[in-house]
């Protein structure tokens, strides 16, 4: 195992806020802070992502990262700083004949992850690891009465989703 996510089963609270325009200030209304956060598996270690702060705040840098993936299978590169306090760093991720390789430099440390460096795992095995979190939050944004209608970016969601083929 080198690259995993586990997305885990959050609840949500059952609130739809007429105000939120944008995927990241509806998925920060749905998820209460005390719900079950998605993991990151690098290597063996697990970082937690909670979804109300972490995955709301990285959602528009995650749909952006598969798209530029999908419409550039062959190579590529791409630098994502995540703008959570929990997950502070950065990923330079650089792709050649579906392997992808990704470096790490955290703004942070804690815990175990000043170790984690980089990995190099194949490209649609990263991608197909997105699937299963990309559901959780379509699932529960629908439970939430969330759709196309009510936030501009959700088309997008639908589209990355739709895109990434296979499940494990």
């Amino acid at each position: 195992m080198v690259f995993r996510i586990q997305a885990g089963q959050p609840e949500n609270s059952a609130e739809f806020c007429d105000e939120d325009e944008k995927l990241s200030e509806a998925i920060e209304t749905i998820f209460p802070m005390m719900t079950e956060d998605a993991m990151i598996v690098w290597n063996t270690t697990c970082i937690p992502i909670g979804y109300k702060y972490d995955v709301s705040y990285m959602i528009e840098d995650i749909l952006c990262m598969l798209k530029t993936m999908r419409e550039s299978p062959d190579d590529g590169t791409l630098r994502i700083n995540w703008p959570t306090n929990s997950f502070a760093c950065r990923w330079d991720l650089t792709w050649d004949k579906g392997v992808l390789t990704i470096s790490l430099n955290w703004r942070s440390e804690s815990g175990r992850t000043e170790q984690l460096s980089k990995i190099e795992v194949s490209l649609l095995e990263f991608i197909n690891e997105w699937k299963i979190l990309l559901e959780v939050l379509i699932r529960n944004l629908e439970q939430c009465g969330y759709d196309e209608n009510s936030l501009r970016d959700m088309k997008a969601l639908y589209c990355e989703y739709s895109h990434i083929k296979a499940t494990r």
